[in-house]
């Protein structure tokens, strides 16, 4: 699931967009805070060949199938799900002709 578009918020927190329609809002300290200090993820780009999120002209990377999991799963973050479908809105059923 490749990442089509992120905005770096504060710290390691990142607000994240997938192929799919999915958004979420993480923390990625536990993915890259051992690699990386706060002032480095200012070169936080896309790779447009493997739609993950590199920094450092790719010196450090996370795999977008990784993120997208950690981004789904991640309690500390808020996530929307894009719509599977659009749902006709429930119509009420019609009253009886003697109850209107």
């Amino acid at each position: 699931m490749k990442l089509t578009t992120f905005e770096h918020r504060v710290g390691f927190k990142f607000a994240l967009t997938f192929e799919n329609g999915d958004r979420a809002t993480v923390d990625l300290e536990p993915l890259i805070g051992n690699h990386l200090s706060v002032d480095e993820l200012a070169s936080a780009e896309i790779d447009p060949d493997w739609g993950c999120l590199q920094f450092q002209g790719g010196s450090v990377d996370i795999e977008p199938t990784t993120l997208y999991r950690y981004a789904m799963q991640s309690p500390a973050g808020s996530t929307v799900r894009a719509p599977e479908a659009a749902q006709p809105a429930h119509q009420p059923d019609p009253l009886p002709a003697g109850r209107r």
